[in-house]
């Protein structure tokens, strides 16, 4: 519960081995509109949770509820609820403020450019799965280390979204990476995070400075 009464369900994976006297990442899954991470379930499989030993926070939004405010009259941003419990998070266990990152499929991949957009300097990097960022707004991320995916064939949410977030992070000064699938529809988060070179990548990247 937060300190104005908002509740917020979540799933909290520790690493394995849990050493309170290491500093572990943590990574912040988002799951879409169907209510599932397929990112949490990837990671807390036992060969990645082996190979990158972090927490991973998947929280759980309900209808009418989203990642981040677009549309006030009709829907609850639980945005500020899900920061509370990283909070708490970093007060109980030992976790590396230098390696927060966050990914979304979908409806979390909306949610994945809201968080960085309303956090430019909290998180390491970022993984937006089939999501849509605004353009407009790019100059605000553009440092942050982003890789996109996203299936070319997505009826539901455009692959222009990806592609124009894509040129605006560049043209804004960013280094953004770019992942299109030919032929995949909207599920391209099956294929995204079933690559190894995304969480290698993920994992080697780290906040400078204080």
């Amino acid at each position: 519960m937060s300190k104005d009464g908002g509740r917020l369900r979540y799933d909290l994976m520790k690493p394995k081995d849990y050493d309170h006297r290491k500093k572990y990442p943590l990574v912040l899954c988002l799951h879409g509109g169907g209510g599932s991470t397929r990112a949490a379930r990837v990671l807390a499989e036992a060969t990645l949770q082996a190979k990158y030993r972090c927490f991973v926070l998947a929280p759980e939004a309900l209808v009418g509820e989203t990642w981040g405010r677009r549309s006030p009259q009709i829907m609850t941003d639980v945005q500020p609820l899900v920061l509370e419990i990283i909070e708490t998070l970093k007060n109980e266990f030992s976790i590396d403020t230098k390696r927060f990152y966050i990914t979304g499929q979908s409806m979390g991949g909306f949610g994945t450019y809201a968080f960085i957009t309303c956090n430019p300097g909290m998180f390491a990097a970022a993984v937006p799965v089939c999501g849509r960022g605004d353009p407009a707004e790019a100059k605000y991320i553009a440092k942050i280390p982003i890789w996109i995916f996203h299936g070319d064939k997505d009826a539901l949410v455009l692959v222009d979204y990806s592609r124009d977030m894509f040129e605006a992070l560049k043209k804004a000064g960013g280094n953004p990476r770019y992942t299109e699938y030919e032929g995949l529809g909207h599920n391209s988060w099956d294929k995204a995070y079933a690559t190894d070179e995304l969480w290698a990548w993920l994992f080697a990247q780290r906040k400078m400075g204080k």
